[in-house]
């Protein structure tokens, strides 16, 4: 197990830090980290799964059990000269459940199915927990270029608030305006502070969920993103791929097979059953009605029940409300799917339109440089931070559409949408 948490995670099988800098890929490979505490959780719930099956085929097995005891007795008046006080007596027993109508199959079926449906939760938690860190990764990026912004504003917003002191003092400016611009730069370096702040916790989290409290990445890759990628216009198509195929759908669905195979557990309850037991003893104290050895054939049929019919009720209920679950997923992924598609391509616009402006900031930005240079009045100040808050909005969206799509793939496959996405 350790070799091969070596091969797959190195940096985490061996204790070592976290890379620096950071890939999305590296951060990504932590979803399957199995000593972060999601996956610790369901995995002692497979663990209890699959010792609940052990103990279960065990009870239709073979039993051997030794039942002995160590007892002196007083002898009566009556009694022989020969007769023994000792009255010990060993016995070994052998037994096993013959037959049970059904109830043991529907038990193990029953159990089996459980399992499943736990080892399909155990894929859903590392898928959500995938997109969780890149959700998480790309907060991180956000903020980094928040503080960007912010930082440039306060340089800003200080040298404006500076030089207004200075030309106070030289009577060009009045005491109104230096107290207008030097509240403008209190607001800013709040904004500033806040932005650090959230660059702080964001790491804090995605360290958090990589299963690496304590190291926060200082330094994250940009990953690269492709927003040429293109979706099929056939919702229903998309929504009957993620009805069938997402992890979602398999779980509710394993969960359904389970509640519905409870209910043959319950009609079996009440069957007969059928066990074979033989016995080998050995006594201290001889008697001529005891027997060396003996093989029974027991048999078991209930004939009345103080509650006739109610565990078939409760199992029928629970297996009810597991489709009543089940169609509740259906909806809501038939929704969110149809939202993943509308905004994936709002966001794909709204990507277009924000390079259009940041190619307009960048032109802005060259101008008003150049008359900074040639010495005259400009807002070079403005276009800066315009520049940067305006490259801030694309990279949010950016990031925004990649976590869309990656949701939608995971309900979908990646293979169903390749066959309808083209590059241009």
């Amino acid at each position: 197990m350790i070799s091969m948490l070596t091969l797959l995670f190195p940096f985490m099988a061996s204790g070592e830090s976290l890379p620096e800098p950071l890939s999305l890929e590296a951060a990504l490979e932590t979803s399957h980290n199995p000593l972060h505490f999601d996956l610790v959780e369901i995995d002692q719930h497979l663990r209890a799964a699959r010792a609940e099956m052990g103990i279960q085929q065990g009870d239709n097995g073979f039993s051997l059990d030794l039942v002995g005891r160590i007892r002196e007795v007083g002898l009566s008046d009556a009694a022989d000269d020969d007769d023994e006080s000792n009255d010990s007596a060993a016995s070994l027993i052998l037994s096993k459940p013959l037959y049970d109508f059904g109830l043991q199959n529907s038990r193990e079926t029953q159990l089996e199915l459980q399992l499943q449906a736990l080892e399909q939760q155990k894929r859903l938690v590392i898928e959500q927990r995938r997109l969780r860190i890149m959700e998480q990764y790309f907060a991180v990026l956000n903020a980094d270029n928040d503080f960007i912004s912010e930082n440039e504003a306060l340089a800003i917003g200080f040298i404006r608030y500076d030089n207004a002191v200075q030309d106070q003092e030289l009577g060009l400016v009045a005491a109104i305006e230096v107290v207008r611009l030097q509240s403008e730069y209190e607001v800013i370096r709040q904004k500033r502070y806040l932005a650090e702040h959230q660059q702080r916790l964001t790491r804090a989290i995605l360290a958090e969920s990589m299963g690496y409290p304590g190291q926060l990445p200082s330094d994250l890759d940009i990953p690269q993103i492709d927003t040429r990628r293109k979706l099929s216009g056939d919702i229903e198509a998309l929504v009957a791929q993620a009805l069938q195929r997402s992890q979602e759908a398999r779980v509710v669905s394993a969960n359904t097979q389970a509640a519905r195979a409870a209910i043959g557990i319950a009609e079996a309850t009440d069957n007969p059953s059928l066990e074979l037991e033989f016995q080998v003893s050995s006594y201290e104290r001889e008697s001529r009605l005891r027997d060396d050895w003996r093989a029974s054939l027991y048999f078991q049929i209930p004939l009345y029940s103080s509650s006739p019919g109610n565990n078939v009720d409760l199992a029928k209920a629970r297996y009810r409300q597991a489709i009543a679950d089940q169609q509740q997923l259906q909806s809501h992924l038939r929704l969110e799917v149809l939202g993943l598609w509308q905004k994936i391509q709002q966001l794909g616009f709204k990507i277009q339109g924000k390079i259009v402006e940041q190619d307009y900031r960048d032109r802005y930005l060259d101008r008003s440089r150049a008359e900074y240079e040639l010495e005259f009045k400009t807002d070079l100040g403005d276009s800066m931070v315009l520049y940067s808050r305006s490259n801030t909005e694309r990279l949010r969206a950016l990031y925004a559409f990649e976590l869309a799509y990656q949701r939608l793939v995971s309900l979908v496959g990646i293979d169903f949408l390749d066959q309808f996405s083209s590059t241009q």
